[in-house]
């Protein structure tokens, strides 16, 4: 498809995981596809795929329909199939290390327990390359509970909160197969920061 990027969001398939902190990727990709007015999302083996174009640079939008723990095989067949290198590969996905709503870029790291990224990490054989993280913790979560917080769906108001964080996120997205990510990263990043501290 002569990607210029490949723009993967986590999650898992089946309407009873929609609006769970674990789809948060998936919300990213279907935000992106929105703003820049792509094509629908179609089913191409085990995964839904939309080509968009956004300013002069074309990308492809991949949910991997496997499953959480296997989402790792659609992205390394997606990368090897448009020859891609790895920094032009860009996830998104849920961080219960963030707060509720936080939105990271982040150029490189390792899968911080994210099952979805561990199976990345592992097919790709490396964790060097570009990621969106969305911030999904609840304080008064117990840890022992993440599991069923993560596929269970938000209430209302909180959905709202990880659904605006994700129209961020996607804006990020955007910026950054505009710009590049790390000129996209240090923008995003340090305009976070300055709102924060306001």
């Amino acid at each position: 498809m002569d990607a210029d990027y490949l723009v993967v969001g986590l999650g898992n398939p089946g309407t009873e995981y929609h609006r769970s902190p674990h789809n948060a990727g998936f919300e990213v990709a279907e935000q992106a596809r929105a703003l820049c007015k792509g094509p629908r999302f179609s089913v191409r083996g085990d995964a839904a795929v939309s080509q968009c174009r956004w300013r002069g640079q074309s990308f492809l939008l991949l949910k991997p329909l496997t499953f959480m723990n296997r989402s790792g095989v659609e992205v390394a067949r997606w990368m090897r199939r448009e020859a891609l290198p790895l920094d032009r590969l860009i996830v998104c996905y849920d961080d219960l290390d963030l707060p509720l709503g936080h939105v990271r870029l982040r150029l490189r790291g390792g899968a911080g327990g994210h099952h979805g990224m561990e199976s990345i990490l592992q097919e790709l054989g490396s964790g060097d390359f570009p990621r969106v993280r969305l911030g999904i913790q609840e304080p008064e979560v117990e840890r022992a509970a993440h599991v069923d917080y993560l596929l269970t769906p938000l209430d209302a108001e909180r959905w709202g909160v990880l659904e605006e964080a994700a129209g961020r996120a996607a804006k990020a997205v955007l910026e950054a197969v505009h710009v590049g990510f790390v000129t996209a990263m240090n923008r995003f990043n340090r305009r976070r920061s300055a709102e924060v501290k306001e």
